[in-house]
């Protein structure tokens, strides 16, 4: 889980010094690949409501601050 923080700040720290001002998204397969889970977890978590999404067409993007929070908001004890 702290993974999910460690990428939202490494983000964050890039958006920091980045001009650019467009919403930093992410794929499902990158954010599967960060997080070490398979992309059926992440199909689970946005169908039950525990991860935000953006839903493009077809295409499934995560916005990186929004998915660390969700998964921070899941951690037990």
């Amino acid at each position: 889980m702290n993974e999910a923080v460690d990428m939202a700040n490494i983000c964050m720290e890039t958006h920091l010094s980045s001009p650019r001002t467009e919403i930093e998204l992410i794929t499902e397969q990158e954010l599967a690949d960060h997080l070490k889970v398979c992309r059926r977890q992440l199909y689970n978590w946005r169908m039950a409501g525990l991860i935000p999404y953006f839903k493009m067409g077809k295409a499934v993007r995560f916005r990186v601050v929004d998915v660390a929070a969700a998964i921070e908001r899941m951690r037990m004890g």
